[in-house]
């Protein structure tokens, strides 16, 4: 069995591959904290399908989650506060484990499995230092060896076989932008743009002038219900209201952002060891709308790259094409490991 694991900051998402089949999982990083006597917790366990027991009653994750907390009007909690586990809180670390637990079949060897992840930044929605540290080690206790991979190397390897494994991969997140430029399943360059999804939900709240005022009497941007419609966005060249063409504008700024970084990054030593095009692949959940690919192909017909991109394309699986990417790291790393055991 080949499986791999991405820890996304609001979703958690494995895919494994098991007689000739590949079977996905996703579950959201969302829980709900249930108390109450062992009557009520029995009848909820047979309302809801993803609980797990704690020490404080029950937790109720998955899509029952969301539906449970409006009919108690108990609100949602995350098990990550941007990308990082909340310090003294053990209820977190148990959902975590019970997570892990799902997406992971508990392996009977020393099984590997590939792990999306990405280096420590101050933005993140990927878990980084000791909560990735803490991750690991649940992956760990399922039987397996971590293999760390980054997001954009994941994404090149997904869709660049036509390539020999060869191409730049965009993974547009919900906190950052990871960029690899990859040459034959090698990564040349990694970067990470702190900009994302969460960017843009701030900015059309602002705009919008949504702001929740909370019990101590603060305010705060409410970007939950922008967040909500930008994920119900299918198409950005289809420009219904101005908020539309706002989002089309920002995704357009993200765009530049992006090449305008690469250009940098390309420098003449670098370029000699690379072949004289690539292709550039955009994925990730914020890569969902179709019309983002056209947004990077209109900035790279400004901004003059020193080497010349042969195709730019969004992928078809924006939640599952990393994480494809990830198998085949995986068998990469087993045939090398074979390579070295022969020699």
């Amino acid at each position: 069995m080949e499986i791999a694991i991405e820890f996304g900051g609001s979703e958690f998402r494995s895919l494994r591959r098991e007689s000739g089949r590949l079977l996905a999982r996703r579950v959201s990083t969302d829980y709900l904290v249930v108390q109450g006597d062992e009557t009520r917790l029995r009848l909820l366990e047979r309302q809801v399908e993803e609980y797990a027991r704690c020490d404080e009653g029950m937790i109720v994750y998955g899509p029952g989650a969301l539906d449970l907390a409006d009919l108690l009007g108990l609100p949602l909690q995350s098990a990550l506060d941007q990308g990082h586990i909340r310090e003294e809180d053990p209820v977190s670390r148990q959902f975590l484990g019970a997570l892990v637990d799902g997406l992971l079949p508990s392996s009977t060897g020393q099984g590997l499995c590939t792990v999306i992840a990405t280096g420590d930044a101050e933005e993140s929605d990927y878990p980084t230092g000791d909560s990735l540290s803490f991750l690991l080690q649940l992956v760990k206790l399922r039987g397996y060896e971590p293999l760390g991979v980054s997001p954009g190397l994941a994404l090149a390897l997904a869709e660049c076989g036509g390539t020999s494994y060869s191409g730049i991969g965009v993974k547009l997140g919900a906190a950052r932008i990871d960029v690899s430029v990859v040459h034959q399943t090698h990564e040349r360059i990694q970067f990470s743009i702190p900009r994302g999804g969460e960017h843009l939900d701030r900015e059309l709240a602002r705009r919008d002038d949504r702001y929740l005022r909370l019990r101590d009497g603060r305010e705060v941007l409410d970007t939950r219900p922008i967040r909500l419609w930008r994920q119900g966005v299918r198409n950005l060249n289809q420009i219904s209201d101005p908020r539309t063409l706002d989002l089309r504008n920002q995704y357009r700024d993200l765009a530049y952002v992006v090449l305008h970084r690469l250009q940098q990054e390309l420098t003449p030593r670098l370029l000699r060891t690379l072949p004289g095009q690539l292709p550039l692949i955009v994925g990730g959940m914020l890569a969902a709308p179709s019309g983002t690919e056209l947004l990077f192909q209109q900035a790279a017909r400004e901004v003059q790259l020193p080497l010349q991109l042969s195709d730019i394309r969004r992928v078809r699986d924006v939640a599952y094409s990393a994480l494809r990417g990830g198998l085949i790291a995986g068998e990469i790393a087993m045939e090398q490991s074979k390579a070295s055991s022969a020699a």
